[in-house]
């Protein structure tokens, strides 16, 4: 009885396999795509360099040692207005060190009008367990050395270096954190995701001191790490806007 039913099952399937009437498995079109963020450092029109020194609008001699950067809530506008935000994507960047892009993947297709990300976290996130992500996600404190402790969250942006003080080489430390601190970065420019695509973002250094203020390490102050109260902060952080430019998208 046993060899019976075997011998009809693959009776059962030499038939089905043998009807011309069967199409065999088509892959269907995936609709979505990667996109990758590459993120160049400059001064001014160049790119920057960690082993020269720069002269600031208010006059001080610096030179760059660290540039890192914690991003979060990437955000594509649709032509119709739409926002379509990429949930639990975030990015470390090291840019001093090479760690200079992020690939986003299954990104919808479709024509959009804008792009943006924040500089920062949100309250939950800067303030859940650090340990929840693994030691190569990029919020992993082993990995970005950018985490405070449970009270004080995560560190934004580190800007480090040197300068010259009556002639001999002192440290800067600017360390951007606190909710009040973060900031949205929106760039207008139409594009489609009808396939992989690649944004490169120009990220410029110098207006860390030139932007809306000439900002002096000599009489502002060469230190900041987010205080609760903190005038050279609050000077320091009016020079963040404009700090990042989408170049292209292609």
């Amino acid at each position: 009885m046993k060899n019976k039913i075997i011998l009809s099952a693959l009776a059962i399937f030499a038939l089905v396999s043998c009807d011309p009437h069967v199409e065999p498995p088509v892959d269907q079109p995936s609709n979505t795509q990667a996109i990758t963020l590459k993120f160049q450092t400059m001064y001014d029109t160049a790119a920057l360099s960690t082993s020269r020194s720069y002269i600031t609008a208010a006059g001080d001699t610096i030179q760059y040692a660290k540039l890192k950067y914690l991003l979060s809530n990437f955000t594509l506008e649709k032509t119709d207005g739409t926002l379509l935000p990429l949930p639990n994507i975030y990015a470390y960047l090291s840019l001093t060190d090479g760690r200079d892009s992020v690939v986003i993947k299954n990104v919808p297709k479709g024509s959009y009008k804008s792009f943006r990300f924040q500089l920062g976290l949100d309250s939950a996130i800067n303030h859940s367990d650090p340990t929840q992500w693994g030691l190569d996600h990029p919020m992993s404190p082993s990995l970005n050395e950018m985490h405070w402790g449970w009270a004080g969250g995560y560190i934004f942006n580190v800007i480090e270096g040197y300068y010259l003080n009556k002639g001999a080489n002192a440290g800067f430390s600017f360390h951007i954190a606190l909710e009040r601190n973060s900031r949205v970065f929106s760039f207008v420019q139409n594009y489609d995701i009808d396939k992989d695509k690649r944004f490169v973002f120009n990220v410029y250094a110098n207006k860390y001191f030139s932007n809306a203020i000439n900002f002096s390490l000599k009489t502002d102050g060469p230190f900041s790490h987010s205080g609760d109260v903190d005038p050279v902060m609050d000077k320091f952080i009016q020079n963040l806007n404009g700090i990042f430019e989408l170049k292209s998208i292609k």
